[in-house]
């Protein structure tokens, strides 16, 4: 499957609290001055989906029950994530391909770029690809 046009997701709300939230659970130290911590990038991606994970995965014929795996992860920076600002994710099918594995046999490999945007352009992209198991039909 080639590359498809963006699907719009929905807004990510970067809080002061949430933030102080996500540092407080990874010892994180304090922030300085309205920069979020850069885990955002991720988890604002997948918040922001258009739909949960497991949905928008399902919906494109995959088998995520069966356990689907990350086999690549990247975070890139265009800008800067701010406490304070609401981000707009927009999710890429990068590529959809199914391929011989010898763990699977044969596993469907997704690749997705989810940028979180504000009015002033992209602040993150996350890239990632999940490979998922194929299941025979009964």
């Amino acid at each position: 499957m080639a590359s498809q046009p963006p699907i719009p997701g929905r807004r990510y709300d970067l809080t002061a609290a949430l933030d102080d939230r996500v540092r407080a659970l990874c010892a994180a130290p304090p922030r300085q001055g309205d920069l979020a911590h850069p885990i955002h990038a991720y988890l604002g991606a997948l918040a922001a989906m258009p739909a949960p994970i497991g949905d928008f995965s399902r919906n494109l014929g995959l088998a995520f029950d069966a356990g689907p795996v990350l086999g690549e992860c990247r975070l890139s920076f265009p800008s800067r994530l701010r406490v304070g600002q609401a981000y707009d994710a927009t999710v890429e099918v990068l590529d959809l391909t199914r391929k011989p594995s010898r763990r699977f046999g044969q596993a469907d490999h997704l690749a997705l770029a989810i940028t979180l945007s504000d009015q002033a352009g992209p602040a993150s992209v996350l890239q990632f690809r999940m490979i998922t198991p194929v299941v025979a039909d009964d």
